[in-house]
């Protein structure tokens, strides 16, 4: 009997592992769900965007860099990692590279040039392999595999757009289609490739900067040229970027925008047919987080998920001290993603992103290496995506009825209903008061959570149609407050 029941646990422990261990597009390709605003699988499976920054990886890392930084990430439960095939290197308290510049093994992207790259030709090499590249692409091929291997999902930027093609113009729509068709081909039967276009830039603009200079550009057509690159790469068909096609089905592709209110990529790109999802950054303005998410959100004809590609960085200045964007401020752009009907928020280490130098002003004395270990990281990955998942994220919608004085920037307080109409959640900012209303089908047990730690605390139940001045906790830096239906 006592062999029955270890080699019952047994069985039970080897399969857990298995099912943990499993890739997740087993599942099925990526897809938008049937009402518009999340990711799924094909399998129906929802599909939780938990992203972190990596943007220099491709160019800056050794393959055993590579790895120490994944594993991490991997570990803490990050689901997607965003980084830049053509990184034009900058951050870092360094000097900004030139536009070849060559990545950690002395290979250059391209021919041409190091300061004036010929974006069409790809400098490929015969000979090398991931394990042993030979050329810059050899590199790419190991950390594409390399982010596989973990069972992530890698939001792939052909290139930084601000500095390639709002900067120097390294790119036209015909080169930037050739570029597009390369990486179709050689990665577009990866089944974890997300595509992102763009780069930190607006793809069209004409007005003053803020600066009160005046600037003028439209690069609509590269970008919709480079889709049609993509497309063409991985399916072998050619589908314009207005057509309805069978073929754009077969790619997940969003654009990463700068960080001006309010221009996220559905100022441009949101009735065309190869986006399928809309990109959101804030960069410094963490007061921009729910208002931007929510503009997207509410869109209509189509109706379109919308990610929070890029807010502000753990342990960034922004013209702060350091440290300046503490953990409670990482935390706040979180919850505000998704109590605004996001489908996915990527986080970033202020020391991390460029990976590039040890010191600076920006990386404020920390290496990247050092700034893995963050608290923000893992109440986002961890704490915050298990929250997440345990209190049904896919079915939130935003209702602002739950609550009365909502406040404003670091006291804003947002409140979501579940679409199975069995729970209510307010975001507390900060620690601060507001009216909260049950307006649930009937009585509803109630709870804190604590999104620093996980903790929990229950409170008397809330009777059906009560309305209650809440608080959070003393020296709660924010609160989730959750009622929940009687079962």
């Amino acid at each position: 009997m006592k062999k029955s029941k270890e080699l019952l646990l047994f069985t039970f422990a080897l399969l857990t592992t298995l099912i943990n261990a499993q890739a997740p597009w087993e599942k099925g390709k990526l897809e938008v769900s049937d009402n518009g605003h999340y990711l799924q699988h094909s399998s129906g499976d929802p599909f939780l965007w938990i992203g972190d920054t990596g943007w220099g990886m491709f160019q800056q890392l050794t393959r055993e860099e590579i790895d120490l930084y994944l594993d991490n990430r991997q570990e803490l439960g990050f689901t997607v990692i965003q980084a830049v095939a053509h990184w034009s290197p900058h951050g870092g308290g360094m000097k900004r590279s030139p536009d070849n510049a060559a990545n950690a093994y002395g290979h250059r992207p391209f021919t041409g040039t190091e300061k004036d790259p010929n974006t069409s030709e790809p400098l490929v090499v015969k000979g090398g392999d991931k394990n042993s590249p030979n050329d810059y692409w050899d590199n790419a091929d190991y950390v594409v595999e390399a982010v596989k291997k973990r069972n992530m999902y890698l939001a792939l930027l052909p290139l930084w757009a601000a500095q390639l093609i709002t900067g120097t113009e390294q790119y036209t729509a015909e080169e930037a289609k050739t570029y597009g068709k390369f990486l179709g081909n050689r990665y577009g039967k990866e089944p974890h490739i997300i595509w992102v276009l763009g780069g930190d830039t607006k793809a069209q603009f004409d007005a003053y900067d803020k600066n009160q200079n005046y600037s003028s550009y439209d690069n609509l057509s590269i970008y919709r040229a480079m889709a049609e690159g993509i497309v063409s790469g991985v399916t072998g068909k050619s589908p314009a970027w207005n057509e309805q096609n069978p073929a754009w089905d077969e790619v997940l592709l969003t654009y990463h925008p700068n960080g001006d209110y309010p221009y996220g990529s559905s100022q441009w790109f949101h009735n065309d047919v190869w986006q399928d999802v809309n990109g959101v950054e804030v960069w410094k303005e963490v007061n921009d987080v729910y208002r931007t998410m929510l503009h997207d959100y509410q869109l209509k004809e189509p109706v379109k998920p919308s990610l929070f590609l890029e807010g502000s960085y753990e342990y960034g200045t922004y013209r702060h001290e350091c440290g300046w964007v503490t953990p409670v401020r990482v935390r706040r752009q979180f919850y505000q993603t998704f109590f605004a009907g996001g489908a996915g928020h990527t986080y970033g280490a202020g020391p991390i992103w460029a990976m590039r130098g040890n010191d600076g002003d920006y990386n404020c004395g920390y290496t990247w290496q050092q700034a893995l270990d963050f608290p923000g990281a893992r109440q986002v990955a961890e704490i915050g995506k298990e929250f997440l998942r345990t209190h049904k994220w896919n079915e939130w919608i935003p209702n602002g009825s739950v609550i009365s004085g909502v406040g404003e920037n670091e006291s804003l307080k947002t409140a979501v209903t579940t679409s199975s109409k069995d729970m209510a959640l307010i975001y507390f900012s900060n620690h601060s008061s507001c009216q909260v209303n049950n307006i649930l089908d009937g009585d509803a047990e109630a709870y804190w959570f604590y999104p620093r730690d996980g903790a929990k605390e229950n409170l008397k139940p809330f009777k059906q149609n009560e309305s209650r001045d809440m608080i959070p906790p003393s020296n709660w830096e924010d609160a989730v407050l959750v009622l929940k239906i009687k079962v």
